[in-house]
C-alpha cells in the first residue's frame, strides 16, 4: 500500500503538468490569429493611393488651363493688326480717259480713277456716271450698273483702278435717242462718295451703262 500512494501522486502531477501545457500553447496562437494593426496598415495603404493620385491630375488640370489661356492671350493681338483701308475720297482721285472702242452699235470707254492721295485707299463697286448737256443737265439718264460683280480694289498712291462706260449708237432705229444730244461733259461720282469728278467730253448720249470699279 505504501508503494501505490508514491505512483499515484506521480501521476497526478504528472496529468496537471500535461494541462498546464497545453494551456499556454493555445494562448498564443488565439491571440495571433486576429491582430488589430492589419486594419491599421490597411488604412494606410489606402490614403497615400488616394491622395497621391487625385492631386497631381489636379494639377495637371490646371497647368494645361494656364497653358491655353497663355496661347489665347498670345494669339489675340493678331485679330486687331487687320485694320481697314479708308475709301478713297474723291479729292484723292482724277479721272481720265482711255481707250474707246465700237462693235455692233455700241461704244465702249475706258475711264480710269487715279490715287493721288499720300496714303493707300480702297473702292467698291459702281461709279454713278452721267453725260452732261453744256448747261449742266443730264442727258436722257445716268448710265444704269450692267450687275457685273466685283470686290474691293486697294489702291497705293499713284496706282489707278478703271470702268467701262457703254453707250449705244443714237441712230439705231427703237433707241428712242436723238443725234442732236451734243455731249459737253463726263461727270463721275466715285464708288460711294456724293462730290463728283468733271471733265470735257463728246461722247454720244444713249442708254447709258455702266461697270463696277476694277484693278487696272
Amino acid at each position: 500500500m505504501k508503494s501505490s500512494i508514491p505512483m499515484g501522486a506521480a501521476l497526478i502531477a504528472l496529468t496537471t503538468l500535461f494541462l498546464t501545457g497545453c494551456s499556454s500553447t493555445s494562448t498564443p496562437t488565439s491571440s495571433s490569429s486576429s491582430p488589430m494593426p492589419n486594419s491599421t496598415a490597411s488604412s494606410g495603404g489606402q490614403s497615400p493611393t488616394s491622395s497621391g493620385g487625385q492631386s497631381p491630375t489636379s494639377s495637371g488640370v490646371q497647368t494645361s488651363t494656364t497653358a491655353a489661356n497663355q496661347t489665347t492671350s498670345s494669339t489675340a493681338p493678331s485679330t486687331g493688326a487687320n485694320k481697314s483701308v479708308a475709301t478713297c475720297q474723291t479729292q484723292h482721285l482724277t479721272l481720265t480717259q482711255g481707250r474707246v472702242g465700237v462693235a455692233t452699235g455700241i461704244t465702249y470707254v475706258t475711264y480710269y480713277l487715279q490715287n493721288h492721295g499720300p496714303s493707300t485707299c480702297s473702292m467698291v463697286g459702281y461709279p454713278g456716271v452721267s453725260l452732261l448737256f453744256a448747261n449742266g443737265s443730264v442727258i436722257q439718264r445716268p448710265a444704269a450698273r450692267d450687275r457685273t460683280a466685283y470686290s474691293p480694289v486697294r489702291l497705293q498712291p499713284g496706282q489707278r483702278a478703271q470702268f467701262v462706260l457703254r453707250t449705244v449708237d443714237a441712230s439705231i432705229p427703237g433707241t428712242g435717242c436723238s443725234s442732236s444730244w451734243k455731249t459737253a461733259a463726263v461727270q463721275v461720282y466715285p464708288p460711294n462718295q456724293t462730290t463728283s469728278i468733271r471733265q470735257s467730253s463728246t461722247i454720244g448720249a444713249c442708254d447709258l451703262t455702266v461697270g463696277p470699279v476694277l484693278a487696272a
